[in-house]
């Protein structure tokens, strides 16, 4: 039985770009700045200002003490994710619907 032997020659210059990525995304990491979080404060109604947008209602109507929150780029996000996961769920249906009809595709 022989030993098994390390290609060198296929795999150096791929691990020597990985490991060299590696270095540049630590370096990246390690020296960024970032500012402190402020938060929304303890009046804030994040939630409320998002299913006010969700409506095309006025936040501060909704709030009532005008304590609302831009909510835009949550409203795009959570919308976003809603596509997502109804695009996940359909996927999970139509592959266990095949699975119960047979294996030969019919």
């Amino acid at each position: 039985m022989s030993r098994p032997e390390l290609r060198t020659e296929s795999t150096l210059v791929p691990g020597l770009a990985a490991v060299a990525l590696f270095a540049v995304m630590a370096a990246a990491f390690l020296n960024a700045s970032f500012p402190e979080p402020t938060g929304f404060g303890a009046d804030a109604a994040v939630v409320r200002s998002i299913g006010a947008a969700l409506f095309d209602i006025d936040p501060a109507a909704v709030t009532g003490d005008g304590a609302a929150v831009a909510s835009e780029g949550f409203l795009a996000a959570f919308l976003l994710i809603a596509v997502l996961l109804d695009a996940a769920l359909d996927g999970s249906i139509m592959l266990a619907r095949r699975e119960d009809e047979g294996g030969d595709g019919r």
